[in-house]
């Protein structure tokens, strides 16, 4: 049997990707951002090692992070998110570079407004010097998907420095972006699976 649809060229497929991003994302009205110099400029602004935790506190902290992130709820950000994080914080994570609290939470309201239904499994936690890795999977169904969807899941890892008053200063959440975006555009994101299969 012929198959209806021929995979792309990966040229075309990566220019479907781009142009896609730039529609779900709004690159058109965005600044372009350097990822790698602003990363580089929030970990000289946020030294971890000066920031040192007693283990109760240390204790704490951890899980009143974890507690405010497996809660992505409108209710849960206007009321809890400057009791977790500086008004001075510097985030980023696949898709925006944030310093300040203000955008953060604007940022957080956006996604949760998309989101029907978000989980997120604690994996484990490391410590290095004044830096925390969180490592999760996170599973988010949209309220756009079908109801017989299932969620999307992937797998990451939070790197976090906390303040003297123990909120968070810096964060950076790495995780495979494609899966939330690409991948679910129809026709798109087959062609991103199949580049992916072949690789």
């Amino acid at each position: 049997m012929e198959k209806l649809f021929k995979p792309l060229p990966l040229g075309a497929a990566c220019l479907l990707a781009g142009l896609a991003a730039c529609l779900f994302i709004g690159c058109a009205s965005a600044p372009k951002q350097d990822r790698p110099a602003f990363v580089t400029r929030a970990l000289k602004a946020t030294d971890g090692t000066k920031t040192r935790l007693s283990e109760a506190s240390e204790a704490e902290i951890i899980a009143r992070f974890k507690k405010f992130n497996e809660d992505i709820s409108t209710n849960n950000i206007l009321n809890h998110l400057s009791e977790v994080y500086a008004a001075d914080l510097l985030f980023c994570d696949p898709f925006k570079q944030i310093h300040g609290l203000a955008d953060f939470k604007s940022y957080l309201l956006k996604d949760s407004d998309a989101v029907a239904q978000y989980a997120m499994d604690w994996q484990d936690v490391g410590k290095s010097d004044g830096d925390y890795y969180f490592r999760w999977v996170m599973s988010v169904k949209l309220k756009r998907d079908s109801k017989d969807k299932p969620p999307t899941q992937t797998c990451g890892m939070s790197h976090v420095r906390f303040g003297a008053d123990g909120k968070v200063i810096y964060e950076q959440d790495i995780f495979d972006a494609a899966a939330f975006l690409y991948e679910q555009i129809p026709i798109l994101g087959g062609e991103i699976r199949f580049i992916k299969k072949r690789l």
